[in-house]
């Protein structure tokens, strides 16, 4: 495992390894301490509701290679429930779930292949 900054502060944990992702501004998604460069394919998703979410989750996630990250982002109350059945329905694996005002942001990885 790669060394922390012990000024770095960041609550949010990387997928691939246990240290933290540091936001890239120059890219969407963001790098880990280790220099993984992660990707994060998002989904906007604000405005629609159940069940389009969802769909287009599935849409989004079936063009993706195994072991990709997708971040969903959805303002329907209903998000916070369906979007991780969906996930745990499809074997694909919610890592992370917080809110930001009225949004719901889900981060999920693409199952891998079996």
């Amino acid at each position: 495992m790669a060394e922390h900054s012990k000024d770095h502060d960041k609550a949010c944990g990387c997928p691939f390894c246990d240290v933290p992702v540091c936001p890239d501004p120059n890219e969407e998604g963001g790098s880990c301490l280790s220099a993984h460069k992660l990707k994060i394919h998002l989904v906007d998703c604000v405005g629609l509701y159940c069940p389009v979410p969802v769909m287009r989750a599935k849409e989004e996630i079936d063009a993706l290679e195994p072991g990709a990250l997708m971040e969903i982002v959805a303002d329907d109350p209903a998000a916070e429930s369906d979007i991780p059945s969906w996930a745990k329905r499809t074997g694909n694996e919610l890592l992370r779930v917080w809110k930001e005002g009225n949004e719901l942001h889900f981060w999920v990885q693409k199952k891998k292949e079996d």
